[in-house]
């Protein structure tokens, strides 16, 4: 009687280790399938990201010239005595001052 028991339980322990070991090869499937269109999009994103930094290249470059000629721009108003005053930031529309 004991002997048919432990055979029981071993048996019903190898059926739930069936099981899971099936839904992990379920969840292996699923992901192996995924890998492909993963890989895909990761590759449209890396073109996607390049074709960025060769348009904005130029941009920053033209907003480093800016910079340079604010600067220069700067330094001959230094030079010559101009004192340029910056404007005050205007109040935001419908703001109430208190």
């Amino acid at each position: 009687m004991q002997t048919e028991h432990e055979t029981l339980e071993a048996v019903e322990a190898l059926e739930r280790a069936t099981a899971s070991i099936e839904h992990h090869v379920e969840v292996i499937e699923t992901l192996a399938t995924s890998v492909g269109p993963l890989t895909a999009s990761v590759d449209r994103l890396t073109d996607t990201m390049q074709d960025l930094v060769k348009m904005l290249g130029p941009l920053a470059g033209a907003e480093r010239e800016m910079q340079r000629a604010e600067h220069g721009v700067g330094e001959a108003e230094h030079f010559f005595g101009f004192a340029r005053h910056k404007k005050q930031a205007e109040p935001e529309a419908g703001a109430t001052e208190t």
